[in-house]
């Protein structure tokens, strides 16, 4: 089964919001949206994300609304109160973490809160978690991003091991010294140590994560990899870029050019210093306005001849150190504006709001400096975007030596924000830069940009995280025609052969419905000139009913094995039944649980197995599919644990069935022969158990994607069915 792309992050490319008590979606800003678009439109992929309003101000209407509205663009809700909201989101993640993620300190009221903020963070963590679970299948890839999710890979991995995961993350990535203040350090490492890899903007970044990971004996450390007892982590840099054909396109745009006249007139005569962040104490926000504030002192003959357009973009307003810092900038611009100011000239241009994207862009092209100098950036694309949107290669660009952009744009003019002074200096420079020092940097820079973009960051990723990373002594290969010719021989000189086959995903393509899926004349006729080889055992070894399996398969040669192994028929026509060690009356404990969900969440049906019971999402709506089947595993789980039970999720499915019966077990019946020659082939989660039983020298065969024990991996149904032919024909 061909599998798509999940993406999960804190925010949806699509935001929702109410005017006037109706629901308004407009599309978020911000380079990740860009960067995976085309994997956003692709009908296959899902995005999995907040929409933007807490569930408290919602009802079950709105939400089902905002739900269904955002699956027409892939996207799927995850709901979160507003309680959650400030504990997950405002707490730990940006009173904790980002502070120092950033070389700063915990604000004070998170650090006494600290324990009830990570709690919190794990219990949301645990929420999308559930969805992408409840959204997705065995053997998915999913795509965690940044430091909201820390924990998130690690919780699906225990509950999918074999599903590809990925992490990046979009901030620094700290020294020792500063994530060892974090009193969960180790638990948010464990967390993307889930992943099989983990993303960072820069080598040092990587670095400092493997530091980490040393520090706290977690796993051992190599060349940009973590060994963990029983896998192996990528950890490696991928710088982020923009999408650098959208600024240079917008730059010639009607709409920019509007924008650009305007400034023309507005800034006539003047010299442009432009800076563009969100308000964040890590921005050194404060530090730029006292630079061009000292460099005003400094140097008289500049009063008229320069401003500085300071746009700010309001942030995280509810946390009190933004507050602090906006009170503190504001005051300096106002000194400022009193001190050198003489009508009708400003030093300072504060625009303390959010613009348009035209107008963002026109105020790129008129700057002749961006002041880009936080304390700590893990990125900063404003100082790309700028690049991107000058004409005629222009534009000076002072940067911060600690932003991540500086590791790419060396040809920007550094400084060092907790230097003072080089802010001062480097200001100075890039406006008395001659035309051709301007135009000899800007032009490498730009080289670099137009290559380097968002576009390739994502694809780079995804190719990587696509690779197969196996422990050392797993090593699944493409079937190809030299490798199967090796089987065909091996299968032709054999005079004893095992061939274990499942049957949904691999002898037979997955229907809508389940009931669907009888074997047609191909298949038939395959399985009965197999059979006919009296060197051939024949098992096929499925999850489903005795009913439907002798029905299917009634007067063949076959040996069934019905419910994953609950039950057996031999050769000869003969149901044998497997004993477990079950609570009696199960069932009737179970179902009504079962049936109760399903009539809650339309398209969904309850299959009733003599051993097990099984509840299919496959038609049901993704909305009510995630809802009810995240409740449903948490009412199922305690009662399962107390009867003897296991609970278990495959392809759009939740199976409830009694321990110990598992393919694997029942497979060992026809081993203990020692046949010559075994082929395994299997699809889904329960045929890992098969694999795994199997001898090194067995033939066992994944059909489909995902993570898997198996020897060898083939396409489809279509590859199974021609490869069986030719065995058929030997």
């Amino acid at each position: 089964m061909q599998h798509g792309l999940i993406i999960v992050s804190n925010r949806l490319p699509v935001s929702v919001k109410k005017v006037d008590g109706e629901l308004e979606f407009f599309p978020s800003i911000g380079g990740l949206a860009t960067g995976l678009a085309p994997y956003a439109k692709d009908k296959r992929n899902k995005w999995i994300g907040w929409p933007g309003l807490p569930s408290d101000d919602l009802t079950e209407k709105e939400r089902r609304l905002i739900a269904e509205e955002l699956q027409a663009q892939n996207c799927y809700p995850v709901f979160l109160t507003q309680k959650q909201l400030d504990d997950y989101y405002n707490g730990y993640s940006n009173s904790v973490l980002w502070p120092v993620f950033h070389d700063n300190h915990i604000g004070k009221a998170a650090e006494n809160d600290e324990e009830k903020l990570w709690k919190a963070y794990q219990k949301v963590n645990a929420l999308f978690a559930e969805a992408v679970l409840a959204l997705s299948s065995a053997g998915s890839n999913i795509w965690v991003h940044d430091y909201q999710l820390f924990v998130l890979p690690a919780l699906l991995r225990r509950e999918r091991p074999d599903d590809k995961i990925g992490f990046f993350l979009h901030t620094p990535f700290p020294s020792i010294e500063f994530f060892s203040r974090i009193s969960q350090a180790p638990a948010l490492l464990a967390g993307v140590l889930g992943a099989d890899l983990a993303g960072f903007h820069t080598e040092s970044y990587v670095q400092n994560f493997l530091d980490a990971v040393q520090q706290y004996d977690i796993g051992v450390t190599a060349h940009k990899k973590v060994i963990l007892a029983d896998r192996v982590v990528r950890v490696t840099d991928f710088p982020i870029g923009i999408d650098y054909e959208k600024y240079e396109k917008a730059r010639k745009s009607r709409a920019v050019t509007r924008e650009y006249a305007k400034l023309k007139l507005e800034y006539q005569g003047l010299k442009v210093i432009l800076t563009v962040d969100r308000l964040d104490p890590a921005k050194g926000l404060v530090e730029r306005a006292k630079a061009y504030q000292t460099l005003l002192r400094e140097n008289p003959h500049l009063r008229g001849q320069v401003v500085m357009v300071m746009l700010v973009v309001p942030s995280r307003t509810e946390i009190a150190e933004y507050k602090a810092v906006k009170e503190e900038l504001e005051q300096v611009i106002q000194d400022t504006n009193e001190e050198f100011g003489m009508p009708p000239w400003i030093p300072i241009d504060y625009l303390y709001t959010a613009l348009p994207f035209e107008q963002v862009t026109a105020l790129y092209r008129r700057a002749d400096v961006a002041f880009i100098a936080p304390f700590r950036d893990g990125m900063n694309l404003v100082a790309k975007e700028y690049l991107a949107s000058k004409p005629g290669k222009s534009g000076a660009l002072v940067l911060s030596r600690t932003a991540g952009a500086a590791q790419e744009l060396k040809d920007a003019v550094m400084v060092d924000p907790n230097r003072p002074r080089t802010l001062v200096t480097g200001l100075s420079k890039a406006l008395n830069m001659s035309p051709k020092e301007l135009k000899k940097r800007a032009n490498r820079m730009q080289k670099l940009l137009s290559t380097s973009t968002i576009q390739t960051w994502a694809g780079g990723f995804m190719k990587t995280l696509r690779q197969e990373s196996r422990p050392r002594n797993v090593i699944t290969a493409t079937l190809t025609p030299a490798r199967e010719k090796s089987l065909i021989a091996d299968y032709r000189t054999a005079e004893s052969r095992l061939l274990l086959l499942d049957y949904d995903g691999v002898l037979m393509d997955f229907k809508m419905k389940f009931q669907d899926a009888t074997p047609n004349e191909t298949l038939s006729k395959l399985l009965k000139r197999l059979v006919r080889d009296p060197a051939n055992t024949v098992v096929v070894i499925s999850g489903r009913t005795k009913k439907d399996l002798q029905h299917w398969f009634e007067g063949q040669r076959i040996t069934l094995v019905a419910e994953h192994g609950a039950f057996w028929r031999d050769e000869h026509g003969k149901w044998h039944t497997v004993p477990v060690h079950v609570e009696k009356g199960w069932h009737d404990r179970v179902l009504p649980i079962l049936y109760k969900y399903a009539a809650n969440t339309p398209g969904a049906v309850v299959e009733e197995k003599e051993m097990s019971l099984v509840w299919h999402y496959r038609n049901a709506k993704p909305y009510y599919a995630q809802k009810y089947l995240v409740v449903l595993k948490r009412v199922l789980q305690p009662l399962a644990k107390k009867l003897g039970l296991q609970v278990q999720q495959g392809n759009m499915i939740l199976e409830v069935r009694p321990d110990g019966i598992d393919k694997g077990t029942t497979a060992q019946r026809w081993l203990r022969h020692k046949p010559q020659f075994i082929l395994a082939m299997g699809d889904d989660y329960t045929d890992e158990d098969t694999f795994r039983a199997l001898p090194p020298h067995a033939y066992s065969i994944k059909v489909g994607r995902g993570r898997t024990a198996a020897r060898f991996r083939i396409k489809n149904v279509s590859a199974t069915i021609k490869l069986l032919e030719k065995l058929s024909k030997q």
